[in-house]
């Protein structure tokens, strides 16, 4: 791997609570830094608390809050691959508006959209997310009460109808990151 081939970029892995988003960003960057690449991960639920929305309530995590944080998000990743680092993030933030703003203005964009059907991501449930707005506990939960934008341009979308392991999807990322095919398909 060339060392500069992935400098300057953002990889921006987006996916529903529970998707594998930050397993799989913190594979990609241990796979970046065994090639002694710069990279740096981000993820959504450390950069919350960075920008002060770490509690989980309505008034934080409704559909403008969350689009503000994820521009907040892309503006960090600007910056930062500004510098020659490549980032890998772990988001939600499914807005199109997001995606397209990305496309624009981040140096080598790559979008990777994890598919996971709800039911696997409610036999995952990490944060026990799912169980707590069965329960009532909480509302404005991306995919369920609140809708979410279907990523349409991803540059690589795994779905997940059939297993795959993290490493094995960490790989296709990294060849498809690394391809010079703009379009690089589905795993």
């Amino acid at each position: 791997m060339d060392s500069n081939a992935l400098s300057g970029q953002v990889i921006w892995i987006t996916g529903l609570s529970g998707a594998g988003k930050t397993t799989l960003a913190h594979l990609v960057v241990a796979r970046l830094r065994e090639q002694a690449l710069p990279a740096v991960m981000l993820d959504g639920d450390e950069l919350r608390a960075v920008f002060g929305a770490a509690r989980w309530s309505a008034s934080n995590h409704g559909r403008e809050e969350r689009l503000q944080l994820a521009r907040r998000y892309s503006h960090l990743c600007q910056v930062l691959a500004g510098q020659g680092v490549t980032v890998v993030i772990a988001t939600i933030s499914m807005f199109r508006e997001i995606h397209q703003w990305n496309r624009e203005h981040l140096p080598g964009y790559f979008e990777v959209y994890l598919k996971v059907p709800e039911a696997e991501l409610r036999r995952r449930d990490p944060k026990q997310l799912y169980a707590r707005f069965d329960a009532g506990e909480v509302t404005q939960v991306a995919g369920l009460d609140m809708p979410v934008d279907e990523p349409e341009a991803a540059d690589l979308t795994v779905d997940f109808s059939t297993p795959q392991s993290p490493e094995a999807i960490a790989e296709a990322v990294l060849r498809a990151v690394l391809s010079t095919s703009p379009d690089s398909g589905a795993v």
